[in-house]
């Protein structure tokens, strides 16, 4: 079985941000996310677990 794919509404809401924070990381380079077919940006569990723990680097 495939992972759960996220997209940006469930990732941002996963996260706790919103989806402008999630493009605003994009434009800035700090957050590369997969793609599907139709080239819109998708997350699996992993992405969102990476995310976190450099948010949390942030933090100290």
């Amino acid at each position: 079985m495939k992972d759960k794919r996220y997209n940006m509404r469930e990732a941002a809401k996963e996260l706790g941000v919103t989806r402008q924070t999630l493009y605003y990381w994009f434009k800035k380079g700090w957050v590369k996310p997969k793609r599907d077919y139709r080239n819109f940006p998708v997350f699996t569990k992993d992405d969102l677990k990476k995310i976190n723990n450099w948010r949390e680097t942030l933090k100290d």
